[in-house]
């Protein structure tokens, strides 16, 4: 069986430019493959976030989305 290859690490910049998908309470959703999905934060560190431009990599596992990485846009 071939491996999937793995999303690039995008910046907040290159997401910003991508078309939003869907939008959460406080992310957008800017890459979705069916087994992978990329969020874009629109919270900032006054809202609370560890940074500005957080990044979420979700990945499909058993049915369920389940977080994989997090990082500065």
């Amino acid at each position: 069986m071939a491996k999937k290859a793995k999303l690039p690490r995008f910046t907040a910049r290159e997401l910003r430019s991508f078309p939003t998908i869907s939008s959460s309470q406080a992310d957008d959703l800017k890459v979705d493959t069916g087994t992978e999905r990329v969020w874009l934060s629109r919270m900032t560190v006054e809202d609370g976030a560890p940074y500005n431009n957080q990044v979420t990599v979700e990945k499909l596992r058993a049915g369920r989305w389940v977080m994989v990485r997090q990082y500065r846009g």
